[in-house]
């Protein structure tokens, strides 16, 4: 799956993308972004496990994160489903309205209903996976929308953290990062 992001409010030109494979219960998500870089995140959702792969200029770091911080534990939010739907990526899409607490405005969001949502980045808890949506931050607010979905079978390797990454906590890599 290939997401296409953009900052919508305050809106700027910068573009991001975001990767996503999928096997079974392993996930692996890549983050383009024009001003941080790629960034990998590798998920085992049956195990509840995740790993942020990194490359420093100190070395190479798989960084232990809290697997059910990743589940839409900072977002407060509401959703209904609604009528309608279009397509996305060349598949159809339905509606839902979301609504974000401290945010008076409804956003649509697009959904497929035959594809669990467990298998996107975000808004696991929702009827499908979500297909275009809306993500607000402290850096704005940010729509994303699939551009691509192919089914096929990646390999397990791609789901592996590599030999030559470092197995670490948050805190022993913000060690090692601030060591001279």
């Amino acid at each position: 799956m290939l997401f296409n992001v953009e900052r919508v409010a305050p809106p700027d030109s910068s573009r991001e993308m975001v990767l996503i494979y999928a096997k079974d219960s392993l996930l692996k998500v890549i983050n383009f972004s024009t001003q941080w870089g790629q960034q990998e995140l590798i998920k085992h959702i049956s195990r509840q496990k995740s790993y942020l792969l990194i490359s420093t200029t100190k070395g190479n770091y798989a960084i232990r994160t809290e697997y059910t911080k990743n589940v839409d534990t900072s977002m407060h939010y509401t959703y209904k489903k609604t009528f309608g739907h279009k397509r996305i990526g060349g598949f159809k899409a339905k509606k839902l309205k979301v609504q974000f607490s401290g945010i008076n405005k409804d956003f649509d969001f697009y959904y497929f209903k035959k594809i669990p949502a467990k298998y996107g980045s975000a808004f696991t808890d929702f009827p499908g996976l979500v297909a275009e949506y809306f993500l607000p931050s402290d850096q704005g607010l940010f729509k994303y929308t699939l551009t691509s979905l192919k089914n096929m079978d990646p390999p397990l390797s791609l789901f592996m953290i590599p030999e030559n990454y470092k197995k670490v906590s948050l805190e022993q890599f913000l060690e090692e990062i601030a060591t001279p």
